[in-house]
């Protein structure tokens, strides 16, 4: 699992590909890097899979799946052999640290792996045996060291790392699929020293959010509520078929553009929304004051119409989606998928894993 981005100045140039195992689809970024570590898009591309091999997160269709990384990785690059990959979901734990900086004898950074183990074992009822530990150390002030603890389940990380074994790739990282939103954003856009933001990426059954305060990144909430709520919604407020809110899902019809269907919007985003907000106030009281001055979003959850001006009517903060392309060279009559920021914007945590393949 990961730690922020580095592109490793000064290597030859190297093919970065991130692989986004989603719920329903699978999207590949290939970039490469050149000797002064500007990156270009070379391929990018997304395969469709059959609903119900991927549930709340968890591979339910193994061959299946191992087939369709084979034959989409064939088609976009035979030549591909490792990429880096991202898990997520109920069964990561992510939580915030603060511990005594390490002072006994021996490497501090061994000193402080002792000491979050120890920290680990008191927060995980089914033992450190069940899961992969890693963490990001956010700053230390000589006495208090901050972290971000990583456990993982075996399980989940076993069952994503099979699948890209057996289709014949190398997963040289894994990551989470916050962190991959988190670093691509990172590469693309300053953050200044007092900037106080929050990153939803919003899947189809769970949005990571990712706080960065003071231009640092702070902690990572998990969402229960994400695109499905949204979309159940809207269906009942609509009133309108299964058949045709799948349409609008997969993007093959939009809504139409008026009152009742921004309304319908407004209403449908009440349960994610409130969701955010709870978790900017955990965050908020956790600082003693502040908050949050605004909203990134990415993730499937961005193609829903008027998404972005709802969000920010009810959390009363600017709401913009992400680029993830923003300073990626890239040739867009080459890549019609990438046409708005929309469309673009679903491919962040591909390309977020994809910038990671500098450190392997």
């Amino acid at each position: 699992m990961g730690k922020k981005v580095k592109l490793g100045l000064g290597k030859r140039t190297k093919k970065l590909a991130g692989l986004d195992i989603g719920t329903f689809s699978l999207k590949l970024a290939i970039l490469e890097s050149d000797k002064m570590g500007n990156l270009t898009l070379k391929n990018i591309r997304k395969k469709l899979l059959t609903p119900g091999q991927i549930v709340d997160k968890e591979i339910r269709d193994h061959e299946g799946i191992v087939y369709a990384i084979q034959s989409f990785v064939d088609e976009v690059d035979p030549k591909l052999s490792e990429v880096c990959i991202a898990v997520a979901g109920r069964k990561i734990l992510v939580d915030r640290l603060v511990i005594p900086e390490p002072t006994g004898k021996g490497k501090r950074d061994v000193l402080l792996k002792q000491a979050i183990t120890l920290e680990a074992e008191q927060r995980i009822p089914t033992g450190i045996d069940s899961v992969q530990l890693d963490f990001v150390e956010l700053g230390s002030d000589g006495k208090n060291v901050s972290v971000l603890l990583v456990a993982a389940r075996n399980d989940i990380v076993d069952d994503y790392v099979g699948v890209v074994v057996e289709a014949g790739l190398i997963p040289t990282i894994v990551d989470l699929e916050a962190i991959a939103a988190y670093n691509i954003f990172e590469y693309n856009y300053e953050i200044g020293p007092q900037t106080n933001i929050a990153i939803a990426d919003i899947g189809h059954n769970v949005t990571n959010v990712v706080f960065i305060i003071g231009g640092n990144l702070f902690s990572i909430r998990d969402i229960g509520t994400a695109a499905k709520n949204v979309w159940g919604r809207f269906q009942s407020e609509l009133r309108i078929s299964t058949d045709e809110l799948k349409r609008y899902m997969k993007s093959e019809a939009v809504p139409e553009n008026s009152p009742a269907t921004k309304k319908a919007i407004y209403n449908s985003i009440e349960e994610l929304s409130a969701g955010l907000g709870m978790a900017f106030s955990y965050i908020e009281n956790a600082l003693g004051g502040g908050s949050i001055d605004r909203l990134f979003i990415s993730g499937g959850a961005v193609m829903i119409p008027f998404l972005t001006e709802s969000l920010a009517s009810r959390l009363g903060i600017p709401c913009e989606i992400i680029d993830p392309l923003k300073k990626i060279s890239y040739q867009p009559e080459a890549h019609e998928d990438l046409s708005t920021v929309e469309r673009r914007a679903t491919y962040a945590v591909a390309l977020g894993l994809a910038i990671r393949g500098g450190e392997a």
